[in-house]
């Protein structure tokens, strides 16, 4: 009694000292602080408010050091613990109050400070929870359940990020065993919550949103090494699945509901807590549990949600993903092409593009082939046909009818970033203030521009896919000579077009038929005419044939697609269909468009392919020279002296 009177300016003359450079000042500091708490802590429990005011600013509520709001924290700790029911309640209430009404700019660092609190709150020695952790932590969520989600995602709501924090603090602190008791309340909750939303007896699906969340972000902290079982946790998820697939088909339980964002977090939230589950489960609870949970997810779950899901298994490497995911989504493209082949083509070359299918080539399964391509069944689901009958789906086939779809190539090419072939014009980029549209609008003609980029986008997508698919060589052959025709006719008449207003244009066009002389002529002119150019003022201008950059690449992509097909087709297929096409695009149209890497580079590979094909037959040396002497007179030497890097790197 004699000290109180003198404790908040005691309190405010010895935090200021926690903050010196000196270890023997900040020691002497933090044990005076906590000597005061012990001695007055009958009389501070009684409203431990205006002591957690006082030391705030330590925590974070000011600019503090790291180490500063560590040590403030242990000290206030041995009070928080002797609080009990309604003052612990009253007492966490009024730390989340304080928390909000924090500047935006202070946020961050009060709420590490404020989880640093309730973790020293909560732990004990050597790696076990304190026996008053339950009552903090339980208080803690009571406080979060109170909150309205706003946001699109849970990290938006500030007490959460400060339940989440504490969370994993506490479980990187544990151990497998002495985390249980931190489970437990997850669990206790969770149960509750979701029953409350199965029998429609709560309006309010926030706090089972909330816990999805903090059970999702606890399965996978330290590898999900402070799991002990799996089964619960499955059990509980596919509970949340359950309830999602209530409030869908149930209009009664979907309108109790007052929060549609929270329905929409949880959906991603599930989703999450599952890709946890799968990432860090052992074989067995895969098999007995995991793969139930799999089944539902694919039968309930929007195509949408499951592509997304394999993308971020794929991603995070899961090792089980080729044996247990693969299957399924195999049987989803074949049933879903006829209503969703774009998404499908995109899904797949997202996963084919960027290095997310991870095979070992030798190994034969079901689903994959020797040469490490996906197998698709010729014959599971139906489509309908156009006399109104039914005939089963051939992925790899249905591949090739795409692409060799008939396509309005000069439309395509009319709608890239055209310059006038009149006269030169400065590029001048884009504008940094334009909107998309109006940049679309500028750089298009009368058809939508999403048009132009589908074209495109899905011709290379498809071709990526044919490249990562099991399909019979010949048709694909087939189908990809084809292709190469349609471009090349594309290619050659834009050019023809094209070259009315320059003469060098016209020159490599009169001279076509002789490959040495095709190309000779002023290089300034050249490159005025092929690409960029750059005169002595140094700016920067488009030619004439940038809007056929991307055809001649897509053909390029083609033509290598070709000569890896060729070396696993009937060599007398090969030679005839390679060397056709090879021939057509080195008389047609590599010398006006022997700039491009990616057309330069496949005509090396089908020489390369061709030489593999006719080794085996009379003159197969001799035809390979002849090829490599054709594509050396269709280059000219400087052109020849830029791609040497790339050509002795394709030769060798």
């Amino acid at each position: 009694d004699e000290i109180l009177p003198y404790y908040e300016r005691l309190v405010r003359r010895i935090t200021p000292l926690i903050k010196a450079d000196a270890v023997e000042v900040v020691e002497a500091a933090c044990n005076a602080l906590a000597c005061l708490f012990k001695y007055l802590a009958k009389s501070l429990v009684l409203d431990l408010r205006p002591t957690f005011n006082l030391l705030s600013p330590m925590l974070g509520g000011e600019r503090q050091k790291a180490n500063v709001r560590r040590f403030t924290a242990e000290s206030m700790a041995f009070l928080i613990r002797k609080l009990r029911g309604n003052a612990l309640q009253q007492f966490v209430e009024h730390v989340v109050h304080t928390m909000l009404e924090c500047a935006p700019t202070r946020l961050p660092d009060f709420q590490n400070g404020l989880a640093l609190l309730f973790f020293e709150c909560m732990r004990n020695v050597e790696t076990q929870l304190h026996s008053r952790a339950s009552a903090i932590y339980t208080a803690l969520l009571r406080e979060l359940y109170k909150e309205e989600l706003g946001g699109e995602r849970l990290e938006d709501n500030a007490v959460y990020v400060l339940a989440a924090s504490v969370t994993k603090l506490c479980l990187h602190y544990t151990r497998r065993e002495s985390a249980q008791q931190l489970w437990e309340v997850l669990f206790v909750d969770y149960d509750a919550q979701a029953r409350a939303v199965a029998d429609k007896t709560t309006q309010r699906i926030q706090p089972l949103v909330i816990l999805l969340g903090l059970l999702a972000s606890a399965t996978i902290v330290r590898k999900g090494s402070r799991v002990s079982e799996y089964k619960p946790l499955f059990q509980r998820c596919q509970t949340a699945f359950t309830i999602a697939k209530m409030l869908a088909n149930d209009v009664e339980a979907s309108q109790m509901i007052d929060n549609d964002k929270a329905v929409a977090i949880m959906a991603h939230e599930r989703i999450k807590w599952l890709v946890g589950l799968l990432m860090q489960c052992n074989v067995q609870d895969m098999a007995s549990t995991g793969k139930l949970m799999l089944d539902m997810v694919v039968s309930n779950e929007p195509m949408s949600t499951v592509l997304s899901m394999a993308l971020t298994l794929a991603r995070l490497g899961w090792a089980q993903w080729n044996q247990i995911l693969l299957p399924y989504l195999i049987r989803i493209t074949v049933d879903q092409w006829a209503e969703n082949r774009d998404v499908l083509l995109l899904f797949w070359t997202e996963l084919f593009q960027n290095g997310l299918f991870k095979v070992q080539t030798g190994s034969i399964t079901l689903t994959v082939t020797s040469r490490g391509q996906v197998l698709f069944p010729t014959k599971t689901s139906e489509k309908s046909t156009g006399n109104g009958k039914t005939g089963p789906i051939n992925i790899p086939q249905e591949l090739v009818d795409w692409l060799i779809a008939p396509v309005d190539w000069k439309a395509v090419a009319d709608q890239q970033q055209t310059i006038p072939t009149t006269e030169r014009e400065e590029f001048g980029g884009f504008e940094d203030g334009a909107s998309d549209v109006d940049q679309d609008d500028r750089s298009t003609s009368e058809a939508p521009s999403h048009g132009v980029a589908s074209e495109l986008a899905i011709k290379s997508a498809l071709l990526c896919v044919l490249s990562h698919v099991s399909v019979d060589p010949s048709v694909l052959l087939d189908g990809l000579h084809t292709l190469i025709g349609q471009l090349v006719a594309a290619v050659t008449q834009l050019t023809a077009q094209m070259a009315e207003n320059s003469e060098y244009l016209q020159n490599v066009a009169s001279n076509s038929g002789e490959q040495g002389d095709a190309m000779q002529g002023d290089d300034d002119s050249a490159s005025m005419a092929l690409g960029l150019f750059t005169p002595k003022d140094g700016r920067l201008y488009w030619g004439a044939y940038h809007q056929l950059f991307p055809l001649v690449s897509l053909l390029g992509s083609a033509l290598k697609l070709e000569a890896s097909a060729a070396f696993h087709a009937p060599p007398r297929l090969v030679a005839e269909k390679l060397m056709d096409s090879w021939c057509l695009i080195l008389d047609r149209v590599l010398p006006a468009h022997s700039t491009n890497p990616l057309l330069v580079e496949s005509m090396f590979k089908a020489a390369d392919a061709l030489k593999f094909v006719t080794t085996t037959s009379r003159g197969g040396e001799a035809t390979s020279a002849a090829i490599k002497q054709k594509v050396a007179a269709a280059l000219s030497l400087q052109q020849l002296e830029h791609l040497v890097p790339m050509l002795e790197h394709n030769l060798t």
